[in-house]
């Protein structure tokens, strides 16, 4: 009789014991077969498209001066009116004052990285298109490979930026840079110290 009582008693503290383990109910709880079904994690969302990038809109040509820190400006030898080198090899003139001045303005340092090339008349155009420089001053676009840019100077006569033809935007970004070189003075101060003090009439277009 002992035995029953005791086997009855385990029995009971195990029910009590597995009633409290269990969680209450939630209030307002739905029932498992009303719940609704979990929601699937959203998609990252897609990166954007390389064609997007403002930075691809601009001149191969410009890419290319900016990756290799330096420009190359071709002048011309049979213009002293417009630039000389003197015994020290140093370059000056209006066109030397202007190539410093879209130097700074593509981003280098006007004075440390850019390379003058003095051309004579037969070279001033294979330099352009063999690729020898990344633009001339007072050239002429005489062939379908060369473009103009500008004027930059009129004294008697127009004077151009001429670069390659096939870097389309290269044209309208340094017609850009003209204007603003114009804009804010810079072209002014470039004239005063060169054309001007040597008493030649000149303006900017």
């Amino acid at each position: 009789m002992r035995i029953r009582v005791i086997a009855a008693v385990v029995s009971a503290l195990a029910v009590l014991s597995g009633c409290a383990s269990s969680p209450p109910p939630e209030p307002n709880a739905l029932p498992p077969q009303n719940r609704p079904a979990p929601t699937a994690p959203a998609p990252p969302s897609a990166p954007p498209s390389v064609g997007d990038s403002v930075e691809l809109d601009t001149s191969p040509t410009l890419a290319k001066i900016r990756q290799r820190r330096l420009l190359l400006v071709g002048v011309r030898a049979d213009a002293p009116q417009f630039v000389t080198r003197d015994e020290a090899g140093e370059y000056r003139g209006f066109d030397v004052e202007i190539a410093r001045d879209l130097a700074k303005r593509i981003g280098l340092d006007p004075l440390k990285q850019v390379q003058f090339r003095l051309l004579p008349p037969t070279l001033l155009r294979d330099a352009v298109t063999a690729g020898n420089v990344d633009l001339l001053l007072g050239g002429t676009a005489d062939t379908a490979q060369l473009a103009a840019v500008g004027p930059y100077v009129v004294t008697n006569g127009g004077r151009f930026l001429v670069i390659s033809s096939d870097d389309r935007m290269l044209a309208a970004e340094l017609q850009r840079m003209l204007d603003a070189a114009v804009a804010d003075g810079s072209w002014q101060r470039a004239y005063d110290a060169t054309l001007g003090a040597a008493g030649v009439k000149a303006t900017p277009r």
